[in-house]
């Protein structure tokens, strides 16, 4: 109890100094355009109050223009990614035009092929029935049989 009381006193004489140095007067001396000379007296709570708002201000003007900046960047990366996204999205798109452009000739070769067996006289579903067998047994098929 006894620190504390100590403490609290310590605390009590450092305000009562600061207090007192802030009573005192600062005269301020102007000149006018005119030559005049002109006097003010502002007390030093004055001046230490004003001196507070101005930090205060200047701290809170340092913070918004930073959320501008950090906003103007976040709105310039959020462009970038929309144009690289639409970018991205066509070329998606191309690519399957050309994946069914590529199914379509698949088929027209798949017909072409099944003509051309029907041509030679092999049959066309015992053929593609004993090359499912053999790629299933493990052996590739032979490249002889083709005329």
């Amino acid at each position: 109890m006894r620190i504390l009381r100590e403490i609290f006193h310590g605390l009590w004489v450092l305000g009562s100094i600061v207090g007192a140095g802030l009573r005192e007067v600062v005269t301020i001396m102007a000149f006018t355009e005119g030559g005049l000379m002109r006097q003010f007296r502002l007390s030093r709570r004055i001046i230490a109050f004003s001196c507070i708002v101005l930090t205060g201000l200047t701290v809170g003007s340092s913070v918004t223009l930073l959320n501008l900046v950090r906003g103007r960047y976040y709105l310039t990366r959020v462009k970038y990614l929309e144009h690289e996204n639409r970018a991205m999205t066509s070329l998606l798109q191309e690519q399957a035009e050309q994946l069914s452009k590529l199914k379509i000739e698949m088929a027209k070769l798949k017909e072409f092929e099944e003509s051309l067996r029907e041509v030679a006289g092999l049959s066309v579903a015992s053929d593609l029935q004993a090359s499912e067998s053999e790629l299933a047994g493990g052996r590739a098929p032979s490249r002889g049989r083709r005329p």
